[in-house]
């Protein structure tokens, strides 16, 4: 069955439920297996006629493992609400009161004035046999994929019963009861070709199927046979043994075993579908964290750890945008470490990446979260300073200047590196203009800040875009 299609519940607590009603079944097992011969001679007693007490005992012990079997069923439908499992347990319900019913004990509990309705009920019961068997056959067969006309066939021996009810009501028993046993060996007859006619594998296989329902249909015709037989008819009861060996313990006995192996692979398919959607999900998780991982990779600087040029100048382009359309203050400094390329030669190249992740590590502390930062180059580093213009900018311009300049970067066993940085400051003030433009005003002034000796920050104080010159800077030295 696949799981798709079912609605049952599994895990811990359908485990305790099992165990729990598992135990109530075997203790009412055990109590009327105890309880028989007390049961079978009350039974005797109260009968007009007495019986056999062997043939009663057999009878209890029939009786009590059909009931084992219809309690199995009650409990795994209530647990997983399988179709097929719950006309087992009406199939197995109606053969139990059949059984009961005529082996005679419900004329026990009987007035005079309603044998007649006990006798009816047993008729019913009989005639609802078949139809409980065909239904329950006809939903166990779908998955096997009989030809679509044998499994249309099934409709019309379905509607026998209706028929049968009416001759019932119009008072014609006995032929009632006689086109049910006719009605028996063809569903029986039925069966065992629908059976043979399987196109899909399953659990069971397709063989033990047929060969089940073969023989069952085999062993109709040799009971009937038998029937024939006077002399094996006056010895054996051949239609109780039918009834209670074949029809009953055998046939409900295989069903259960059908359903059982059908349920543990139903839990086998869906163990395997939840490790299979939890592989899926392991690799969807895997493939999520690397293409972020991936996305991340792609806009961060692998040496700082700080947006790279790209990054930065997307998010600085999209801030002013922002500024531009609703006039909001905004800054940029441009960052170059002074005599980098003396660091590298004097210390190395290891030590210059040093030192490029502890000025950026420097800068990036001194600025706020709202801030855009960024390397843009070798030693070159840019700062958006969002809603930030005038003196303050100039401020904040001042003091990364002055907290570089006191970082203390010192490799193993030598003393202090001296790094310092040249800052050049930009400002937007209401102006409509790309980002572009506001880098190359911010570029011109840092050139300017290192052509004024370096460790110090230069303010572009032009207005308009490229209107400005070296001879408009304002140089601060630090």
């Amino acid at each position: 069955m696949p799981t798709g299609k079912r609605t049952g519940r599994s895990g811990p607590l359908a485990g305790c439920g099992r165990l729990k009603l598992g135990f109530a079944i075997f203790l009412l097992f055990v109590g009327t297996f105890l309880t028989e011969p007390v049961l079978a001679s009350s039974l005797v007693a109260s009968r007009a006629m007495p019986m056999d007490h062997q043939h009663d005992l057999v009878m209890m012990f029939f009786v009590t493992a059909m009931l084992f079997l219809l309690l199995w069923g009650l409990l795994n439908y209530a647990l997983d609400r399988q179709r097929e499992v719950g006309l087992f347990a009406i199939y197995q319900a109606v053969y139990t009161l059949y059984a009961v019913a005529a082996a005679g004990y419900l004329a026990a509990f009987s007035s005079v004035g309603l044998l007649r309705l006990a006798d009816s009920v047993t008729t019913v019961l009989y005639l609802a046999i078949n139809f409980t068997a065909l239904l329950f056959c006809r939903e166990l067969f779908k998955l096997y994929e009989p030809p679509p006309l044998l499994m249309r066939g099934f409709n019309l021996l379905l509607c026998v019963l209706p028929v049968q009810m009416v001759v019932l009501a119009l008072g014609y028993n006995t032929f009632a009861i006689n086109s049910n046993a006719v009605l028996i060996q063809i569903a029986w007859f039925y069966l065992a070709v629908t059976a043979i006619a399987f196109r899909e594998e399953e659990t069971p296989p397709r063989w033990v199927m047929q060969t089940f329902f073969v023989a069952v249909c085999l062993s109709h015709a040799a009971f009937w046979l038998c029937s024939r037989s006077a002399r094996l008819s006056s010895a054996f009861n051949l239609s109780e043994i039918q009834l209670l060996a074949v029809n009953g313990l055998a046939v409900s006995g295989f069903f259960v075993v059908i359903l059982k192996a059908r349920t543990l692979h139903t839990q086998r398919r869906a163990e395997q579908s939840l490790l299979d959607l939890l592989r899926v999900q392991k690799k969807f998780e895997i493939e999520r964290k690397l293409k972020k991982q991936a996305e991340i990779e792609a806009q961060t600087d692998f040496l700082t750890g700080l947006f790279n040029r790209r990054s930065f100048v997307e998010s600085a382009d999209h801030e002013l945008e922002r500024a531009i359309r609703f006039q909001r203050p905004l800054s940029l400094l441009m960052f170059d470490i002074d005599h980098f390329k003396l660091i590298n030669d004097t210390w190395g190249h290891a030590m210059g990446d040093v030192v490029l992740q502890e000025i950026s590590h420097l800068i990036r502390d001194a600025l706020r979260n709202a801030d855009i930062f960024g390397r843009t180059g070798g030693e070159e580093f840019a700062a958006i300073l969002v809603e930030t213009e005038g003196a303050f900018a100039a401020s904040v311009a001042q003091r990364l200047c002055a907290t570089v300049a006191k970082a203390n970067i010192a490799p193993p066993g030598a003393g202090r590196i001296p790094v310092t940085v040249s800052i050049g400051l930009t400002q937007l003030k209401g102006r409509s203009m790309s980002f572009d433009e506001l880098m190359n005003e911010a570029d011109r002034a840092m050139y300017a800040a290192k052509a004024a000796g370096r460790n110090r920050i230069s303010i572009n104080a032009s207005e308009l875009p490229g209107a400005a010159d070296e001879s408009d800077q304002q140089v601060a030295t630090i």
